[in-house]
């Protein structure tokens, strides 16, 4: 997706998903937020086409931390497309 919110730069999403029959937690860093995600569900992270160079995604056992450049404009949304938070 690309657009713009209420800023004249260009935004894309990132879809951070889990894989089918497991379940994680996903993290954003370093602000601490975190959602447990089922098998097959995701979230998506919104932030400006210039901001994405900068993420930087860490697996560890049952999680994924996503470190993100703070302060920022990124807002994570759930698969149905609700505003989970902004970072």
């Amino acid at each position: 997706m690309l657009g713009t919110r209420g800023t004249n730069e260009e935004r894309t999403t990132l879809k951070i998903s889990v894989a089918q029959g497991a379940s994680s937690e996903i993290g954003f860093e370093p602000i601490g937020t975190s959602f447990t995600l089922d098998g097959g569900d995701w979230v998506t992270l919104e932030l400006a086409i210039s901001a994405v160079a900068q993420v930087e995604f860490v697996a560890w056992p049952n999680g994924i931390a996503v470190w993100v450049q703070f302060p920022g404009d990124y807002i994570v949304f759930d698969s149905s497309g609700n505003e989970l938070d902004r970072l």
